[in-house]
């Protein structure tokens, strides 16, 4: 016989056996025994919660021979038909598939016909968002007037997106998302039914990281039992998941304290060869250093913090290293670029200077010793050059400050949209935050500080002109540069090897 998926395998047949959602099954249990069964139901929830599961078991309930206490039999004919999927009174719909108003005109046409074996015709209408307004408003009328005998369960992940006369036709039940206790008793049930060996920290680790959906913890349990035949691990687990695990956020939230280059380009290079995703990688060291923050303000953190009790000790010595501060400036300078590294071009070179630049600290000189620095740089580069040249930088230099006044009132109003734009929440124009604009025509100049901003830019550049266009909706075109301290590093390798040069380490650019 082919293998059953444990998912399926495991899927509960009776109100009793439901992870949790007392809330539902008592409700669902009670209306079976009273009689008093409603026309339409809503079940909404995240995935793996258990709305399909229950909306069968609810099915055989209304239709059981041989009810106990709202409990279907899963002996009696109706209830072993509809177990095997053919009972043709209890129909699952899958909208996604079957979104179209003809699909639902057809169940119209079809609820005026009794029952052929079973008391109750019972429609279960999967993923119910994704109907058209059209098959929406073609249900609405037999939703709220259907023939006795008819029952409609609708599930949904995204219930907001009902029309609000669908949802206020149906009794709505909200299924919340199941606990990491709930999941870790089941997954230990189904291993130890299965002859499999898990460790405690192995079942702690799916439980968590499932994010309270029941069918995504025993599917990557069956992942893990076909990947071993041995006991399994928390690395199995991680391995299956694809994750990165806790040392290797360890290890760079340690070099991060340290100030260590080195130690930051060796984890990003251990995970990326590990095949690990840059975006999953930084959304995972965001995460840790959330946890080293709580570390940080509360005594005993095991109660906000999904982890075991070895890797909560490791965050409690890493937050002795670190400032509260450092911690909240890591954390949201990484979450304002999480964006611009999904669309990167060179994902690993643009996270390893994300994360270098975080110790990059700009050295705040004196006024008076920034004016003397300035000074003997235009002198020793007026001593380079020849008559000529200084005399068109002079004319240059009169030239533009003839037109100051416009361009400071132009860069004042243009920082001013940037800023704006960030606050109202747009993660679109963090590359544009120190930029300069210059507008000639209806041609845009921006520049920026460095060039993999630039080569940024570039990549995005229909996005970035639609962000422009609010600041001034004649311009049509835009033109990238860098500014003149970075006119030499014409790379994003360049500023890499450039960075690792600074800190005496050797950089290897793939």
């Amino acid at each position: 016989m082919a293998h059953i998926a444990l998912y399926r395998e495991w899927r509960p047949t009776s109100f009793e056996k439901v992870v949790e959602q007392e809330h539902i099954t008592k409700t669902l249990k009670r209306a079976v025994v009273t009689g008093r069964i409603s026309h339409a139901y809503l079940f909404s929830g995240t995935r793996g919660t258990g709305k399909t599961s229950l909306a069968k078991i609810f099915a055989r309930a209304v239709n059981c021979l041989d009810p106990k206490d709202g409990e279907p039999c899963n002996k009696c004919e109706i209830c072993k038909k509809a177990l095997d999927e053919t009972l043709m009174d209890i129909a699952e719909i899958d909208a996604a598939s079957n979104n179209s108003v003809d699909n639902i005109r057809r169940i119209c046409d079809e609820v005026n016909y009794m029952p052929s074996l079973a008391k109750f015709k019972v429609y279960i209408i999967d993923e119910v968002h994704m109907l058209s307004t059209s098959a929406f408003n073609a249900l609405l009328k037999t939703l709220e007037e259907p023939p006795s005998y008819a029952i409609f369960i609708l599930c949904t992940t995204e219930p907001n997106k009902l029309p609000a006369t669908v949802l206020s036709r149906c009794q709505r039940f909200d299924f919340h998302r199941i606990t990491v206790k709930g999941i870790e008793q089941r997954l230990k049930l189904i291993a130890k039914s299965e002859n499999e060996n898990i460790t405690d920290d192995a079942t702690e680790m799916i439980a968590r990281i499932s994010f309270g959906a029941m069918r995504d913890a025993i599917s990557l349990l069956d992942q893990c039992i076909s990947s071993t035949d041995k006991t399994i691990e928390v690395d199995d687990v991680l391995n299956c998941a694809g994750l990165i695990d806790e040392k290797s956020n360890a290890k760079v939230s340690k070099a991060l304290a340290e100030n260590d280059v080195k130690g930051i380009l060796s984890s990003v290079n251990d995970v990326i060869a590990e095949g690990k995703s840059p975006s999953r990688f930084l959304s995972g060291l965001l995460g840790y250093l959330r946890n080293i923050l709580v570390c940080m303000n509360i005594n005993d953190p095991s109660d906000f913090i999904e982890a075991d009790s070895n890797a909560i000790e490791q965050m409690k010595t890493l937050s002795k290293m670190f400032d509260a501060d450092t911690v909240i400036r890591y954390i949201k300078e990484l979450s304002e670029n999480e964006a611009v590294l999904r669309r990167a071009s060179q994902p690993k070179t643009y996270l390893e200077i994300m994360l270098i630049g975080l110790l990059v600290k700009e050295d705040v000189k004196p006024i008076e010793e920034k004016s003397e620095t300035k000074k003997q740089a235009i002198k020793e580069i007026k001593e380079e050059k020849s008559y000529e040249t200084e005399k068109k930088a002079s004319d240059i230099s009169i030239e533009s400050s003839v037109k100051q006044p416009e361009k400071q009132s132009q860069s004042k109003a243009w920082s001013k949209f940037i800023q704006d734009r960030i606050s109202e929440g747009s993660k679109d124009v963090f590359e544009l935050k120190d930029s300069s604009i210059e507008i000639v025509g209806n041609q845009a100049k921006i520049t920026v500080q460095s060039t993999f901003l630039k080569d940024s830019l570039e990549y995005n550049k229909d996005e970035v002109l639609k962000e422009i266009q609010g600041y001034n909706s004649e311009i049509k075109n835009v033109k990238f540069v860098c500014s003149a301290n970075n006119v030499q590093v014409n790379t994003i390798e360049g500023d890499l090897l450039k960075i690792g040069k600074e800190h005496n380490i050797e950089v290897e650019i793939e």
